[in-house]
């Protein structure tokens, strides 16, 4: 199954107090008591893989547990509806889980179509407020150039968490049989997938072993570690794949014009001629193939936030690099994201007519309790305690379709990510769905970026400008991603011309306005 946005979390729920926040501002962190009344979320459909919110096990129990009764409302094909519902006479008291982008915030809270709540998360939000006085990127992350915040987040405090680090992952068989070692460095990487292709290490006789090989719409999680080993990982995941980087002199700078990524993408290059790349690494190949061949034992490499996505049968045989070094020395970085995952996992919409009831409500997920129940759930009904660790029962362990969708029968923030909540850190949730966690032998905390930043927020002006000049931009990029890599194009002769076109298109504008938006991120 595609992971890009899973988030599976966790922790428990043995007992639970509730607790009315006072006017005058409680400090709990436990469940918090509102008016018995209804309120109305609108959220997306994901009635084919669990019960519909109404029948949830944690929302019933949540019910009990508040005093306030949701009444949900959930759309299918989300993306293609929004903008419709946006213009129904009445909006419900808030989205959750939808999944705005900060365009969309900015565009729609100047509007008036989303109420601001920086003036009442203070009172009426205090475990989401504690979590942004404890890490101010968090609240940095979520105001807008006019200094409002329009929605609230999906945020963890484990680097290795909610799908945000990359690795690579090596085919432990092969190392074994080859006695190599997980590579460090460009260098090693290299040798290895050289070794990988040459020695026949899955012992059939055959020229069938692929170095590095997924799906063809994957090559991006391979360019992201590379790029990392080459310097380009100065502000992490998120800006990278925004197409920045911080330099030396704290000056963004735009990825894919610098002489770093020509150093890139001649070293893709060198991968690609000599067959360590699999030919299919832009077309061919779709996941369900790439899992199939995963099962015969044919893939050497393949880079992920997560070894289950190379399916339940073949996960067990890789082994994890996070950190991968680059050439002469150069130090890499773990490839990973803000805590901030997502900025608009709530938005209350202008129709709420009681925005405060909305925050106490949904804030409780902000705590370590709530985390832990959203996750867990309940001891003795969908967890029990192992040697000290909460796992979850075994009618969810042993369902059919996996652990993850056997707990989302019960509990919600297992599945598709972007839940308003504090995550919980990736080895308490491996364990839960009883496995081993991942072990790293890098150091992977010890190498993180220089900074993580966030996707920045744009003023309406901005975002129009960089709309247009991001797309066509996004679309070269891509046609010379093929062709630099797989020799179509020389770096030294088409590199010049290359850079030409960029400027033409607007990259110089697009710097220009990148520059700002981090120098205002900076101030905030």
């Amino acid at each position: 199954m595609k992971k890009w946005k899973v988030a599976l979390t966790g922790l428990a729920l043995s007992s639970v107090t509730l607790v009315i926040l006072s006017g005058c501002g409680s400090k709990s962190t436990g469940a918090t008591k509102v008016d018995s009344n209804t309120i109305t979320l609108m959220a997306p459909d994901h009635s084919d893989v669990h019960p519909k919110n109404e029948d949830l096990w944690m929302w019933k129990q949540y019910k009990k547990m508040s005093g306030v009764n949701v009444k949900w409302e959930t759309v299918k094909d989300w993306d293609q509806k929004k903008q419709l519902i946006l213009s129904r006479k009445t909006l419900p008291d808030a989205f959750y889980q939808t999944g705005w982008s900060n365009d969309e915030l900015v565009k729609y809270g100047t509007q008036g179509i989303f109420q601001p709540l920086e003036k009442l998360i203070p009172k009426y939000a205090p475990n989401l407020n504690k979590l942004m006085k404890e890490d101010p990127s968090i609240k940095k992350a979520l105001t807008t150039p006019d200094g409002h915040i329009y929605g609230l987040p999906y945020t963890g405090s484990d680097p290795m968490g909610g799908g945000r680090a990359f690795k690579l992952y090596f085919n432990k068989k092969w190392l074994d049989k080859l006695n190599l070692k997980a590579p460090t460095n460009t260098e090693e990487l290299e040798q290895v997938l050289t070794a990988f292709v040459t020695k026949d290490p899955n012992g059939n006789g055959k020229a069938d072993e692929q170095g590095y090989y997924m799906d063809s719409d994957q090559f991006g999680p391979l360019e992201l570690m590379v790029k990392s080993a080459f310097g380009l990982n100065s502000a992490g995941r998120t800006a990278m794949e925004n197409n920045y980087y911080v330099d030396d002199n704290n000056k963004l700078q735009y990825v894919f014009s610098s002489d770093k990524m020509k150093e890139v993408w001649e070293y893709e290059a060198e991968l690609y001629k000599k067959g360590l790349i699999a030919k299919t690494a832009f077309a061919g190949v779709d996941y369900d193939k790439w899992v199939a061949d995963a099962g015969k034992d044919v893939v050497g490499l393949f880079s992920w936030v997560g070894r289950d996505f190379i399916g339940a049968e073949a996960m067990a045989n890789y082994v994890p690099t996070t950190i991968l070094n680059g050439p002469n020395g150069q130090k890499g970085s773990l490839v990973t994201q803000s805590p901030v995952m997502g900025t608009s996992a709530f938005v209350i919409t202008k129709d709420a007519k009681d925005p405060k009831k909305l925050l106490k409500w949904v804030d409780y997920f902000y705590s370590e309790k709530g985390s832990e129940f959203g996750f867990y759930g309940k001891e003795g009904v969908t967890y029990e305690v192992k040697d000290g660790k909460k796992v979850y029962v075994d009618k969810i362990l042993n369902y059919p379709k996996g652990a993850q969708l056997g707990a989302y029968q019960y509990v919600d923030n297992v599945y598709a990510g972007f839940f308003p909540y504090l995550e919980q850190p990736e080895a308490n949730k491996e364990i839960a769905y009883g496995r081993e966690p991942e072990v790293y032998t890098d150091a992977p905390l010890d190498n993180l970026p220089k900074q993580i930043l966030p996707t920045f927020m744009s003023t309406p002006d901005e975002s129009s400008q960089l709309s247009t000049i991001t797309t066509d931009m996004n679309k070269y990029v891509e046609q010379a991603r093929v062709k630099f890599v797989t020799g179509k194009w020389n770096i030294d002769d088409n590199w010049d011309q290359y850079i030409s076109q960029l400027k033409k298109i607007g990259l110089d504008q697009w710097v220009k306005i990148r520059r700002q938006q981090y120098v205002r991120y900076q101030k905030n």
